[in-house]
């Protein structure tokens, strides 16, 4: 028998869910980086997708505590923008970073928050958090100037599936599919260059570690379920989801470079 969804927090309204991921990724934000070993990955990978010379005007969505941001810094940057939902990730960032000295700073949602034009706008593990991306993809390219890249990696729909599950529970972020996220793209007024897929899978030692990490760079409200919802999930999870390696937990990335 599954975990009751009565039992799971769900996130109902937007307004919930942009509460919820400040909150989340404020509470982590200093130990971010150590634990978010996925996110560093598919920011190597999104940067292999780089023009070889960036453009004069850089925008960075979600930029967090600056996995991504890093290499953006390993190229001549005539004006970058950074832009962060959480102000600790941001203070984070600004600890941990020097940035050049023309930075502009965006603190807000980026579904509605007032952008500045720019040539290349890139985003790493941050669009599936929108609660509209199609009228927020329209938004981020009227802020494109003619010519200007969208770089953008996120997460596919078979990701965290034997979490979700297991626990009856609906993703709190949203999941879209390669061919949906091209369709969005496309009616935005984009064209898409390259799109790529990869699934992985990750271990750890048992549910608990895995909920742990989930917590820890934002995937998962501090407060997941009700203490007795939360030990059956993890007892169902051990029994279902445990090989020789761990419990493991699916992830699908996708990766799109598209053009204005």
């Amino acid at each position: 028998m599954k975990t009751s969804v009565m039992d799971i927090e769900i996130l109902k309204s937007a307004p919930d869910i942009e509460d919820n991921i400040v909150k989340s990724f404020s509470k982590y934000a200093k130990s971010y980086d150590r634990h978010a070993q996925l996110q560093k990955s598919m920011a190597e990978r999104l940067a292999a997708m780089l023009p070889g010379q960036l453009p004069d005007c850089v925008t960075e969505i979600g930029c967090g505590t600056g996995v991504f941001t890093r290499h953006l810094l390993e190229h001549p940057v005539k004006e970058l923008v950074l832009n962060d939902i959480s102000p600790t990730m941001i203070e984070v960032l600004k600890e941990r970073m020097t940035l050049p000295e023309n930075t502009k700073w965006i603190l807000g949602n980026a579904e509605r928050a007032e952008l500045l034009p720019t040539d290349l706008m890139v985003a790493n593990a941050v669009f599936q958090w929108f609660t509209n991306p199609q009228e927020t993809l329209k938004h981020l390219v009227e802020h494109m100037n003619a010519g200007g890249t969208l770089i953008f990696s996120t997460f596919g729909p078979a990701t965290l599936k034997e979490f979700r599950e297991t626990a009856s529970m609906q993703s709190p972020s949203t999941l879209c599919s390669q061919h949906q996220w091209q369709t969005m793209i496309e009616q935005a007024g984009l064209k898409v260059k390259e799109s790529h897929i990869e699934t992985r899978k990750s271990f750890f030692p048992d549910t608990r570690a895995l909920i742990r990490n989930l917590q820890q760079i934002g995937a998962a409200p501090h407060r997941l379920l009700k203490p007795g919802g939360l030990r059956k999930l993890i007892r169902d999870y051990d029994k279902d989801y445990f090989v020789e390696q761990g419990v493991y937990v699916t992830w699908e990335l996708l990766y799109f470079s598209a053009h204005r």
